[in-house]
């Protein structure tokens, strides 16, 4: 086993990327030389250039084995991760996004464990609590991106493939179709994890390893959101089930976007009869006690006052939810 050449591709996808993707190759580089000095590896890494600005070539110096593949056309992440496993040379595919600081032992970690687990579909690495943004607000999208997975296992049964930094065969991606892709902010993962458990395989996180990353301010998670609730509505229809603890829609994320619908229903109503003010109340009452371990979890992750802000920010997601669903129906309509 020790003298097992070990080979896979990493495959990066990009839109425009900024000086965040040279900190990503610089962090896969020192996970490559940590790799190297237990197995005897053979790689290949694959930045695919979806359709944005010609990608500064110098990036091919810090590391070996680099190829830039650029896209006429931009046609959303998942399409650039189907390039990148189409083209790609070996069997075991990683895949990375372009923000992201993984640790030096991540590669080896996600290889090995991959090995080992039983009927595996996908491994991914956990995102660590630690923001690369200071923008004030991106600490509430931090601690929202993070949140469900802190009393769990070191290795997780999820619903769906992590994406932004996993592994997977390229031959089991094949056979079950490979990636789907989606317009703006994508939900490719979702549609690709279920895919996977329908296979009779799962998708597992692990707390082996962690990567770092730029947690976006609240305004452009909540665009995101928007076009991420429209895509994911039919996937939902197909599926007929929620996501996993820790993902982007689950049944205590979806109770409080309706409780947050129906105050702002109750609010419109309101212009024209006469309600009394304590059904406002109960509602906002309601909504935060279906929010409270995530309020508990803020807490313990900045301090109580931050609450506050998070209050605002959790009406602010809900809020873009309600909107991405009847973004969704609109576009269900249209399509029938």
């Amino acid at each position: 086993m020790d003298n097992e050449n070990i080979e896979f591709s990493i495959i990066i996808p990009t839109f425009n990327p900024d000086y965040k993707i040279v900190e990503t190759l610089k962090s896969i580089k020192e996970s490559i030389f940590f790799f190297e000095k237990k197995k005897r590896i053979n790689f290949e890494i694959l930045i695919i250039n979806d359709g944005g600005k010609k990608i500064d070539l110098q990036i091919i110096k810090i590391i070996k084995n680099i190829k830039i593949i650029n896209l006429k056309k931009n046609r959303g992440v998942g399409y650039a991760r189907e390039v990148g496993a189409r083209i790609s040379k070996f069997k075991k595919l990683f895949y990375f996004d372009s923000d992201i600081i993984i640790k030096n032992n991540t590669l080896n970690v996600l290889y090995e464990e991959f090995n080992k687990l039983k009927n595996v579909g996908s491994l991914g690495a956990l995102q660590s609590y630690e923001n690369l943004n200071n923008e004030y607000t991106s600490k509430f999208v931090c601690a929202k991106t993070c949140y469900g997975f802190e009393n769990k296992p070191q290795t997780i049964e999820f619903s769906a493939i992590h994406s932004e930094c996993c592994i997977i065969d390229k031959l089991f991606l094949r056979n079950i179709g490979g990636w789907k892709f989606y317009s703006k902010s994508g939900g490719e993962e979702f549609e690709l994890g279920h895919r996977i458990l329908n296979y009779k395989k799962k998708n597992y996180l692990t707390k082996k390893t962690n990567y770092y990353t730029y947690y976006e301010n609240i305004l452009r998670r909540c665009n995101k959101i928007i076009y991420r609730t429209s895509n994911y509505l039919p996937i939902f229809l197909k599926r007929k089930k929620f996501e996993s603890e820790g993902a982007f829609a689950t049944n205590t994320q979806v109770a409080s976007a309706f409780l947050t619908l129906s105050q702002i229903t109750l609010i419109f109503f309101s212009f024209f009869l006469q309600i009394n003010n304590i059904f406002f109340l109960i509602l906002f009452i309601l909504n935060l006690f279906t929010e409270f371990n995530f309020l508990k979890f803020i807490k313990k992750l900045y301090n109580i006052n931050y609450i506050p802000f998070s209050i605002i920010g959790v009406f602010l997601i809900n809020f873009s939810i309600i909107l991405g669903f009847f973004y969704g129906l609109l576009n269900l309509t249209r399509k029938n």
